[in-house]
């Protein structure tokens, strides 16, 4: 097959030596277990039904021509570019608010897979046993320590704000599309445009919804082209980063390229028979 990248930004997956896999479920209980051995992506029925999660491609020759050379040429190895959109808005809203802690990718997964396992469903899985993240009902039930042991105590009014929120109003959400999307998440008591841009663009798979200022977007965008001279600080660089861009189009390939340059799995080539 084509080169082609896998973008694993969200912090579900979990990447081994032969492959990388991550549980998905939608708010009608459909769950599959995702998994990419280098060669092909695949779902496996876990429990209900429902249509298969939305899938975003780009490809890096979609990238605006403006773009500084030196991040064109850093972006250009992965190909095109797949990823999984996530078909629970509950959990996108929940890996969101956790990103608000600004960690390093490695000690977001633990973050997200410490908090699913600890009070998330579990479901038994040819790679042992994995957990979806709590469900708002079961979040809003626990007792104040459960968010002490899972060492997010500074979300928890975050989170039980957006829980109490979802469920009065995600039958609503779930037509929303674009910036309105943004515009009602941002409405919810304690999430900040930031977070709602955040999981809108996970949920939709649309990233030119992603914001522009975005702290992990920018040290992606430095680290692939330390020799662009690009801005560094938030508005300078956003600025920037959207005048590259003519269509949204563009602004989608070029902001979910850079988030795949820090967090992806690539295609494995077959072995010459």
């Amino acid at each position: 097959m084509a080169h082609a990248s896998l973008c694993t930004d969200h912090p579900g997956w979990t990447d081994t030596e032969s492959r990388c896999y991550r549980l998905l479920s939608n708010e009608q209980g459909g769950t599959w277990l995702a998994s990419w051995d280098g060669q092909a992506l695949d779902f496996m029925p876990m429990a209900g039904d429902g249509s298969l999660p939305d899938l975003t491609y780009t490809h890096h020759n979609q990238l605006p021509p403006a773009v500084p050379h030196q991040l064109a040429d850093a972006l250009a190895p992965l190909g095109t570019i797949v990823r999984i959109s996530n078909p629970s808005l509950w959990d996108a809203l929940c890996v969101a608010i956790l990103r608000q802690r600004q960690l390093p990718p490695g000690a977001s997964r633990r973050l997200y897979h410490r908090w699913c396992t600890l009070y998330g469903p579990v479901f038994e899985s040819p790679y042992g046993a994995l957990h979806l993240a709590p469900t708002p009902k079961r979040m809003l039930g626990l007792p104040d320590h459960a968010f002490h042991r899972a060492k997010i105590a500074t979300l928890q009014a975050s989170l039980r704000s957006a829980a109490h929120a979802y469920l009065l109003h995600v039958t609503a959400w779930r037509q929303l599309r674009g910036h309105a999307l943004v515009t009602a998440l941002s409405g919810i008591h304690k999430v900040d445009s930031w977070t709602a841009a955040v999981a809108a663009a996970d949920y939709l798979g649309d990233f030119a919804l992603y914001p522009r200022h975005d702290l992990t977007l920018r040290t992606l965008a430095h680290r692939a082209a330390p020799d662009a001279s690009l801005p560094v600080a938030e508005e300078p660089f956003a600025h920037q980063w959207t005048a590259w861009t003519a269509t949204s189009s563009q602004l989608r390939t070029l902001t979910l390229a850079t988030l795949a340059f820090g967090s992806h799995a690539s295609t494995v080539p077959t072995p010459a028979q």
